[in-house]
C-alpha cells in the first residue's frame, strides 16, 4: 500500500456533505491510501445554522471514528480530526472540547472573518457585494489573531478568501508574510487543500507561492481533497503532489493522537481523482 493520506474529509453531521462514513473509507481504500483522516466541522455562528455537527454532537462524531478504526484498521488506517472554525466569542469551549476528546488532529480554519460569510454559494461575499480590500484585510487580520492560540495544530486553507476569485486591488504580501512567520514561530502545520481547484479561483489552497514560502521557511504541511462526497477523496492529488515535490517539499505530516510524524511524498502510480 502506498504511503498517500488524505486528512481533510467530512461527514453527514455537516449538513452539507453526502455519503456514509464508510463510503469515504472505501473510496480512500480503493485509492490505495495508508491513511484518512475525517475532519468535519465544528462551527459557532450566530448568524450561520445547520452549517456543521452541534457541540453535543462531537462525543457521537468521535466514538462513531473509534468504531471505524477497529473495523476498518487492517486496510487502512483511520484517523479521528475536528475542523474547528475560528471564532473568538467560543475559544474556551474550544479549549474544552480539544482537552476532553483524544483527537489525532484538530485543525483551526476561518469561514467567517468579523461575522461575514466568504465560502458559500449564496453569500454575498460570492455575489460581487463587500469592498474587495476591506474583506481581505479583514480575513488576514483575523487569521493572524486564530494564531494566538493553541488548541489547534493545522491551519486549514490559508487563503480561503480567494475561493471565488476576487482579486483585491493592492498587494497583501506583507500581511501573508507576517502570517507565515508566526505560523513558523508557533510550530503550526499547514494544510494543503485541494478542493480549490473545484472553485473559481482554481489553485489549490494554499497558492504556489505561498507553498514556496512556506519551504523556504520549513513550515511543515499535510494533504487534505476536503471531501464532502465520497467521489472527491484525493481529488486533484494529480496536481497538488508534483506543485509539493516542485516546491521543494519531500515529505508529508501525519499526527496520531496530536503527534506528529512524517511520510515521503511519491507520485502515485494509481490515477488520483
Amino acid at each position: 500500500m502506498r504511503p498517500l493520506i488524505d486528512y481533510h474529509i467530512h461527514t453527514l453531521l455537516c449538513n452539507h456533505a453526502e455519503g456514509s462514513m464508510e463510503s469515504y473509507i472505501r473510496s480512500a481504500i480503493n485509492l490505495g491510501m495508508s491513511e484518512i483522516c475525517f475532519l468535519d466541522h465544528l462551527t459557532i455562528q450566530k448568524s450561520e445554522k445547520g452549517l456543521s455537527m452541534a457541540p453535543g454532537e462531537v462525543s457521537y462524531y468521535f466514538q462513531a471514528i473509534q468504531l471505524l478504526k477497529q473495523q476498518y484498521k487492517k486496510a487502512i488506517s483511520v484517523k479521528a480530526g475536528l475542523e474547528i472554525d475560528f471564532n473568538p466569542d467560543y475559544t474556551d469551549l474550544f479549549q474544552e472540547i480539544t482537552g476532553t476528546y483524544a483527537f489525532d488532529l484538530v485543525a483551526s480554519a476561518l469561514h467567517f472573518p468579523g461575522g461575514l460569510n466568504i465560502v458559500s454559494g449564496s453569500s454575498a461575499w460570492k455575489h460581487g457585494e463587500n469592498d474587495t480590500d476591506y474583506v481581505y484585510g479583514l480575513y488576514y487580520e483575523q487569521l493572524e489573531k486564530m494564531l494566538d492560540f493553541s488548541y489547534f495544530d493545522v491551519v486549514c486553507h490559508m487563503d480561503l478568501v480567494k475561493k471565488f476569485g476576487r482579486k483585491p486591488s493592492r498587494s497583501f504580501d506583507k500581511e501573508v508574510n507576517e502570517i507565515l512567520f508566526k505560523i513558523k514561530r508557533k510550530n503550526f502545520c499547514i494544510e494543503i487543500n485541494t478542493s480549490g481547484y473545484n472553485h473559481p479561483v482554481r489553485e489549490a489552497y494554499p497558492s504556489p507561492d505561498i507553498i514556496a514560502k512556506c519551504h523556504k521557511l520549513g513550515i511543515n504541511i499535510t494533504l487534505g481533497s476536503d471531501a464532502h462526497t465520497p467521489a472527491h477523496v484525493g481529488q486533484h492529488y494529480d496536481r497538488a503532489l508534483p506543485l509539493l515535490l516542485s516546491s521543494g517539499y519531500k515529505h508529508l505530516t501525519t499526527f496520531t493522537k496530536r503527534r506528529r510524524s512524517k511520510i515521503p511524498i511519491k507520485q502515485p502510480k494509481m490515477i488520483i481523482r
